[in-house]
């Protein structure tokens, strides 16, 4: 009966992993990223404080505060990344593209220089088919701390 029940939880297991399993590599996280024709944004994270969800500001007594996000945003194969902000009559255009040494993807300034780029991370761990995170931390919310970002998108259809 132990027997029949450790096989029941490891099978639940491999299930709930087989399920939500994220890339495996910067290579696999591109192609994720890119066969979701756009990604709409779900929730913000300020210092791992909730910020954003469900299309709504979500009250910090004392933390930075954000009003303005991409509600949308797309991969393209050349490497732009398109953002669009509520109420925008034109989309933001940046940069993405694997950082191999590091293992991750980074999205920048579409004319940011190769050597001193900086910005939006996603690393593979957070990348899965339906949904993925990017992450950054920055001293221009609320010098001289640093305010870490982390903002979370899932698959629009």
């Amino acid at each position: 009966m132990k027997l029949k029940n450790i096989l029941v939880v490891l099978s639940l297991f491999a299930i709930v992993l087989a399920c939500s399993s994220s890339a495996d590599s910067p290579e696999e996280a591109r192609e994720y990223l890119l066969a979701v024709p756009r990604w709409g944004i779900s929730e913000v994270y300020v210092n791992d404080a909730l910020n954003f969800k469900d299309g709504k500001e979500v009250a910090n007594f004392g933390g930075v505060s954000f009003s303005r996000y991409m509600e949308s945003v797309q991969f393209r194969p050349d490497g732009a990344f398109v953002g669009q902000y509520a109420g925008a009559d034109t989309p933001t255009m940046l940069h993405w593209e694997i950082v191999p040494e590091k293992e991750h993807i980074v999205v920048t300034a579409a004319d940011t220089v190769q050597d001193a780029r900086s910005g939006w991370v996603i690393t593979p761990l957070n990348v899965h088919k339906d949904s993925f995170e990017m992450t950054t931390e920055t001293a221009a919310f609320d010098y001289p701390r640093i305010t870490r970002i982390r903002l979370k998108f899932e698959a629009k259809e």
